[in-house]
């Protein structure tokens, strides 16, 4: 039999072990590079991932104006990632195709995130919510180009489950609430002025003041007991299936408010800005309002007098 030594025994498994973990990380690199190029080119890969293609990285020191993409930039939340790209790359790829460009989604981690990549023009529009845009558009070169709402308007929903007997705000003492985030205006900070005029202190209101962090983590809490009464948006929760709405009920509802907007560069703007921008406005009026992500779609020209009422109400530190 032969034998080993312990030197040569290392010396095989090290080069092992090497090969597998080449493999594992130009794997992993394969898989991350294909999100990350996410395009709307390849009619050979199944529909979904139709847009993923070999291309290198783009490069940010290549021209903005020459290249080949118009690309758009977006939150998304987990679980909500494979819906999203099916949803939105069909309708970004009709709204850019008079330009003679294709449509790229960028998938950002956050609103800050896209504000800096619309800013320095490594994308050209960006989506961000109402909340994102007044805290940062005196501070950053970006400008709202595009305003999302809903018809019926958005509003900010307290919502139960349907066999709660809860009716109103004042029923609610004791709850475990949800809201979205501590930044966002329609999951916090109306949800806290509505309470205030409804002289409820909701440091001391409710059992326990939690945060979902998206709005379908939110009611999936809620129908599985995590949660007593949910945050959410009103075109959300319209948007979901009647099954599920009928889960839930709606105890209160807020003021109307825009929906969120969408960003371009105030610096340098972009030469596809008119038509990607009429081509948002004529799709708005076909879109229906129950469709999935619909309220990405339903654009109008931002309302500034409502933008600086909302920076009163909630920013002037009153």
């Amino acid at each position: 039999m032969t034998s080993k030594t312990a030197s040569e025994k290392t010396s095989i498994f090290v080069g092992v072990a090497f090969v597998l973990i080449a493999s594992i990380i130009g794997t992993g690199g394969i898989l991350w590079k294909s999100f990350v190029e996410y395009t709307g080119n390849n009619s050979n890969l199944p529909d979904v991932f139709s847009a993923i293609t070999d291309q290198a990285p783009y490069s940010p020191s290549s021209d903005p104006n020459n290249r080949d993409e118009i690309i758009f930039s977006f939150t998304v939340p987990r679980g909500d990632l494979i819906k999203f790209l099916e949803v939105m790359q069909p309708n970004l790829d009709a709204i850019v195709e008079k330009t003679g460009k294709t449509a790229k989604i960028d998938i950002s981690s956050s609103e800050n995130e896209i504000v800096s990549k619309v800013e320095r023009r490594l994308v050209d529009f960006g989506s961000i919510s109402i909340m994102g845009y007044l805290t940062t558009r005196k501070k950053s070169e970006i400008v709202a180009v595009l305003e999302r709402y809903s018809d019926p308007p958005k509003r900010t929903y307290f919502v139960v489950r349907a066999n709660d007997a809860a009716r109103k705000l004042t029923d609610i003492r004791d709850y475990r609430i949800a809201y979205r985030s501590n930044d966002s205006l329609t999951g916090y900070q109306i949800p806290l002025r509505e309470l205030r005029i409804n002289g409820i202190d909701h440091a001391t209101w409710f059992k326990q003041e939690l945060y979902s962090e998206n709005y379908s983590d939110s009611i999936l809490g809620l129908l599985n007991d995590q949660y007593d009464c949910i945050i959410i948006s009103s075109n959300f929760f319209l948007e979901q299936p009647e099954s599920v709405r009928k889960g839930m009920r709606v105890i209160h509802e807020s003021h109307e408010m825009p929906g969120g907007v969408y960003l371009t560069s105030a610096k340098t703007r972009s030469p596809y800005e008119q038509i990607v921008v009429g081509n948002f406005m004529k799709m708005s009026e076909r879109v229906k309002d129950n469709e999935m992500f619909s309220g990405m779609f339903k654009t109008r020209r931002p309302d500034e007098q409502t933008h600086a009422m909302l920076e009163r109400e909630y920013l002037s530190g009153n």
